[in-house]
C-alpha cells in the first residue's frame, strides 16, 4: 500500500470529505426547502447545501488525487501523523459547547466568548515564540484581542441580520 499512497493524513482527509459531502448530498434530513415554496430554487436552503456539498466533493476527489503516488517512490510515502496541540483541543471544545450553548444563551455572548477564547488562544500561541512572552498575554494585547472579539462580533451580526436577513438565535 505504500507505494500507491504518498500521505496517509491526505488520503484519510479526502474520505472524510468525500464522506461528509456524500451524506450532505443524500440526507433526507438536510433542510430541503422553503415551507411555502415561494422565491423559486435560489431562496431554498438545500441549493446552497446542495452547491457546497459538491464543491467540497470536488475538493475530496483533488485531495485523493493528491495522496496518491503516481511515481511510485518508496521513500515519497508519509505515515498517518495527527498532531494534538493545545490550540486544536481548545478550537474542538470551544466549537462544540459554542454550537450547543447558542440556542440558549443567544448570538451575542456565546459568539463574543468564542471570539475572545479563539483570539487569546491563537495570540498566546503567536507569543510562544517570544522569550520575554513566554506564551503569556500582556495587558496591552488582551485588550486588543477584547476589542477585537466585540467588533468582529458586531461586524457579524450586522452581516447576517442586516444585510443577509437572517433570523439569529
Amino acid at each position: 500500500m505504500k507505494k500507491f499512497i504518498r500521505s496517509t493524513n491526505d488520503l484519510l482527509l479526502s474520505i472524510l470529505m468525500g464522506a461528509v459531502a456524500i451524506f450532505l448530498l443524500l440526507s433526507k434530513g438536510i433542510i430541503t426547502g422553503v415551507e411555502n415554496g415561494l422565491g423559486g430554487i435560489w431562496a431554498q436552503a438545500s441549493t446552497y447545501i446542495h452547491l457546497l456539498a459538491g464543491i467540497l466533493l470536488a475538493l475530496s476527489v483533488l485531495q485523493l488525487l493528491y495522496a496518491i503516488n503516481f511515481k511510485r517512490e518508496e521513500d515519497q510515502h508519509t505515515k498517518l501523523s495527527i498532531p494534538i496541540t493545545r490550540e486544536i483541543v481548545v478550537t474542538a471544545v470551544s466549537l462544540v459547547a459554542y454550537a450547543l450553548l447558542l440556542p440558549i444563551l443567544t448570538f451575542f455572548p456565546c459568539t463574543l466568548a468564542l471570539n475572545i477564547v479563539l483570539c487569546g488562544t491563537f495570540a498566546m500561541k503567536e507569543n510562544q515564540g517570544d522569550p520575554e512572552l513566554k506564551g503569556k498575554l500582556p495587558k496591552k494585547q488582551l485588550i486588543g484581542v477584547l476589542i477585537y472579539s466585540a467588533v468582529l462580533t458586531v461586524v457579524l451580526w450586522v452581516l447576517f441580520t442586516q444585510i443577509l436577513k437572517c433570523v439569529l438565535p
